[in-house]
């Protein structure tokens, strides 16, 4: 008998309800909000597209009012609107029979084209360039700033008087901010893609037992990335190390980042794989791989790169062969 095998669950009103109100909860959170997504797609996933879509709606609608009533911000119900389309679009991918990893990167892609164009939008409406949005928004949460001020300044860390110029110069950090914006973006985008689509995959395989599916979330584990994107890799280096003279050394980084992610995700499915060689199962494996991606991600990174020369997966078979 498989261990994996789960009892299907049943598919009540309360347990859909359960999903929504952990998706609100989860996004609330912070700390736990990049897994906010996986609820809706289990939502859609067991239930159908239909509930799953009005179960989201209700949790926009939750969030909205937490954020009224809380913040008096609707910051939080803008994220929310991300975790919703995010986490519907895991539920397609798995519903529609798509390649876990041409999903991933369709969605994500996609989803950056249109909170692009949503952006574009609105600030041609404002009339305003998105420095002076980010400034004006800077401006009115003064309040806010003035308080960060307050514990910066009773900061020890040695950076805090930079941090305080920084904030008396709300021009400046916008310009900070349109340069690294972006690309925490796009690495955040498709880091929450690919652990909550990881989940999602897993999660069905184990109470669908009883059904086939033809993609799971081992193939999200044997992710590839194609040997030409070695090339942008490479040019995205030479900016950021030779780029400074000539103002490249940003868009360097930025590219090495951006491309860094996909990385990461074939050297996570390395690493998978080892510790399946080295039989470590259980709690100490979570545990092991929280700590391996908060402490060690670039060199999981690093090992996804190199693994395109030493295909580090035939030295674990040929290991076991030998035993």
């Amino acid at each position: 008998m498989n261990a994996e095998v789960i009892q299907p669950p049943q598919l009540t009103n309360k347990r859909l309800l359960l999903l929504g109100v952990s998706s609100v909860v989860l996004c609330i959170s912070f700390i736990m909000a990049i897994f906010a997504p996986f609820p809706l797609a289990m939502a859609s996933i067991l239930y159908g597209r239909t509930k799953g879509f009005l179960i989201g709606i209700l949790g926009l609608v939750l969030t909205l009012s937490f954020a009224l009533l809380m913040y008096r911000d609707v910051t939080l119900m803008g994220f929310y609107f991300m975790v919703l389309i995010l986490g519907l679009g895991i539920g397609e991918i798995a519903n529609r029979g798509i390649s876990p990893v041409k999903g991933i990167v369709i969605l994500g892609f996609g989803f950056m084209t249109l909170t692009g164009a949503l952006m574009f939008t609105y600030l041609k409406s404002q009339n305003v360039t998105l420095e002076q949005y980010i400034v004006r928004e800077l401006k009115s949460s003064s309040d806010k700033l003035a308080e960060q001020k307050e514990i910066i300044a009773k900061s020890t860390d040695k950076n805090s008087i930079e941090l305080l110029q920084l904030l008396d110069r709300p021009d400046l950090l916008a310009k900070q901010m349109i340069t690294a914006l972006p690309m925490y973006f796009f690495v955040g985008v498709f880091i929450m893609l690919w652990f909550n689509t990881f989940l999602a995959l897993k999660s069905r395989r184990l109470l669908l037992s009883g059904q086939d599916h033809t993609f799971s979330e081992k193939n999200l584990l044997n992710f590839k990335v194609p040997f030409t994107v070695i090339y942008p890799l490479i040019a995205g280096l030479a900016m950021a190390v030779f780029g400074e003279p000539y103002g490249l050394e940003t868009w360097g980084l930025i590219v090495v980042q951006c491309l860094g992610v996909f990385y990461f995700f074939q050297g996570f499915g390395i690493f998978s794989d080892l510790l399946n060689f080295l039989g470590i199962k259980g709690f100490f494996r979570t545990l092991l791989v929280m700590v391996t991606i908060f402490m060690a991600n670039y060199l999981i990174a690093v090992a996804g790169l190199f693994d395109n020369w030493f295909d580090f997966r035939k030295y674990f078979v040929k290991r076991k062969t030998e035993d």
